[in-house]
């Protein structure tokens, strides 16, 4: 024989947060875990079949045993640079490479204006290459 209060079930269940037909699905729920009622009894009293009532029996208990894995102590980690501080990486990311193309395009131009002749053989191969007849 066991010791203590029987647990009040319905006390229970009408404190937590939910509607009056999510409670009535529990009560039934834990009335036959408890053996009170078969699955087909409990079914019938909240007006669900028997398949359905086995579906939210096994969803509930899954649900159960998954809030009850152990988790880590303490606060979860918090990442390490919040979402506006990693957007500003990526755009100085995006700066520095923009300011490296600027750059070599700078050196191109300085270099075609101080050495134009090599601008014109360019020119010149291309145009030969343009004008050979192909076999």
């Amino acid at each position: 024989m066991t010791r203590g209060r029987k647990p009040q079930m319905t006390w229970l269940v009408q404190r937590l947060d939910g509607s009056d037909v999510a409670k009535a699905r529990l009560m039934a729920l834990l009335e036959a875990l408890a053996g009170r009622w078969t699955a087909l009894e409990a079914a019938l009293r909240v007006g669900l079949s028997e398949r359905r009532f086995h579906q939210l029996r096994n969803h509930c208990l899954q649900a159960a045993l998954a809030s009850l894995e152990p988790r880590p102590m303490g606060r979860p980690t918090a990442s390490l640079f919040p979402p506006e501080r990693e957007q500003v990486a990526a755009l100085e990311r995006a700066v520095r490479e923009l300011k490296i193309d600027l750059h070599a395009a700078q050196l191109r131009e300085e270099i075609a204006l101080a050495m134009p002749h090599l601008l014109q053989r360019v020119a010149r191969r291309k145009k030969a290459a343009s004008t050979r007849i192909p076999r």
